[in-house]
């Protein structure tokens, strides 16, 4: 009986549902910041990705002249 009455008041148990409370209200925070900046977010790396494929076409064009022998090598002293 007295292995029971201390089951009944012990609070081990209180941490373990303070930590589920705290992950809940986290996972509630982040699902209302995608809600509420998720269309800027997206358009911010859609910007970005093309952005990049953007440059790695240009480079991709300045290998080409360069194998091509295009390339001039301006003269920076001014001579």
């Amino acid at each position: 009986m007295r292995k029971m009455i201390n089951a009944l008041r012990s609070k081990s148990g209180q941490g373990m549902t303070e930590y589920v409370i705290i992950i809940c209200i986290v996972a509630i925070a982040c699902l209302l910041v995608v809600g509420v900046f998720g269309t800027n977010i997206r358009n911010l790396f859609h910007t970005a990705n093309a952005s990049l494929a953007q440059g790695q076409a240009q480079n991709t064009n300045q290998q080409n002249d360069g194998a091509a022998g295009n390339v001039t090598i301006n003269n920076l002293n001014g001579n």
